[in-house]
């Protein structure tokens, strides 16, 4: 063994334990608080919360409604507008081909950024293929885009702007309050996504102030689960005739299979680890 491919000796503090994990940014231990939070719900208060006969169903439903209004005071939305999905990429999906799918009669154009995740690039192309037109926005040097970037982009077929928080590569901040008031001032109608996984939490995000009509967030960067991931939808953003038209397209209770039924919350993919 050369000097060159000697290993080298490294003295470890005492009380330091290796491997040292430093990628929180892909994931986070769970902290023992929420452990301790949670632990309940696996052995005691176990029912499932769909389950609406007795106590053991009423007490989980309880505590899911609890977490939705939790995550919702967070980003200054409402318990109501939030749908668990299996994870960060399944948000993503939700948000971009759900608002491509029910606007596709308004227009076919979508706009979002080269930088962006690849959960939401990937799901853009997917969209190209259906037909569906997408702007993909080059930032500055600084990995930022600007809100003028955004609107010069836009056009009378534009139905939805996908632009994430917080890059999950580089760490840039988006403006995207600036972003979001100028897609709302130049379109009322277009869609606001925002893929807000690295920034939920960590940094002030308003879905109000920033005008977002649809968030991705995600627990297991903020020392919970690996699996619980959020959806935010915004329900102000459809019209009266938007909502009798989607509830004109839902299946009948009786003759829907239940995995339709229950596709918000059914565990098909998970995101990418950075």
């Amino acid at each position: 063994m050369t000097a060159a491919t000697k290993p080298v000796e490294i003295e470890v503090p005492e009380g330091v334990k290796l491997p040292i994990f430093m990628d929180n940014h892909s994931t986070t231990a769970v902290d023992l608080r929420v452990v301790n939070a949670m632990l309940p719900y696996f052995t005691i208060h176990y029912g499932n919360a769909a389950s609406r006969n007795h106590v053991f169903g009423w007490t989980a439903e309880a505590a899911v409604e609890h977490a939705r209004s939790q995550i919702a005071s967070v980003i200054g939305g409402d318990g109501k507008e939030i749908v668990f999905t299996s994870g960060a990429t399944e948000s993503n999906n939700l948000a971009l081909k759900g608002a491509a799918s029910f606007l596709r009669k308004q227009g076919n154009h979508i706009i979002t950024v080269e930088t962006e995740h690849k959960s939401v690039l990937d799901t853009c192309k997917r969209l190209q293929r259906e037909g569906f037109e997408v702007t993909y926005l080059r930032p500055a040097k600084d990995g930022l885009v600007t809100p003028e970037q955004v609107t010069e982009a836009m056009t009378d077929k534009t139905i939805v702007v996908s632009i994430m928080v917080a890059n999950n590569e580089i760490g840039v901040l988006q403006p995207i309050e600036a972003i979001g008031k100028a897609i709302k001032a130049r379109n009322s109608k277009c869609l606001f996504h925002t893929d807000a996984v690295q920034a939920f939490g960590k940094v002030p995000f308003d879905v109000e102030k920033c005008k977002v009509d649809l968030a991705s967030i995600t627990a297991h960067k903020l020392s919970r689960p690996r699996r619980p991931r959020a959806d935010r939808a915004a329900r102000a953003r459809l019209d009266r005739g938007d909502r009798r038209r989607a509830r004109a397209r839902r299946p009948h209770r009786s003759s829907a299979p239940a995995r339709t039924r229950r596709s918000a919350t059914s565990a098909r993919s998970s995101r990418s680890p950075t």
